[in-house]
């Protein structure tokens, strides 16, 4: 196994939601990111929110990443993503596979209680 770490800001977001009959009904939210550039060829991430996801069916090529992650988080990446700004997107991928071991979203350093609205916007 060889592990690589990326980072990328996002740019800008959408949310697809979905629900198939198959198999007893399967509901999918997803969110895709979109990045500025900064040296990473990643463009689009694709973060679907399933039952049962757990880093299931997650694929990597140059330009995008694709993961299945557990549908109960779904709500939280949203509020961030509705609520904070700029927002850093990270991803492990191991090389020999190509398959995604894991994404995380993070804010910039922010000032405690700092309440809904940024510092900087005030």
């Amino acid at each position: 196994m060889s592990i690589e770490a990326h980072v990328a800001v996002v740019r800008s977001w959408s949310v697809h939601m979905s629900f198939r009959t198959a198999e007893g009904g399967i509901a999918r939210h997803t969110i895709t990111l979109k990045f500025r550039p900064n040296g990473e060829p990643l463009r689009h991430a694709y973060l679907h929110f399933i039952s049962g996801g757990q880093g299931k069916e997650s694929t990597y090529s140059e330009s995008s990443l694709s993961i299945a992650l557990p549908y109960e988080e779904f709500r939280d990446w949203l509020h961030i993503l509705q609520t904070e700004s700029p927002l850093t997107f990270t991803w492990t991928v191991d090389t020999k596979s190509g398959k995604v071991m894991g994404v995380s979203l993070f804010t910039g350093e922010e000032p405690p209680g700092e309440g809904l609205a940024d510092a900087d916007s005030q």
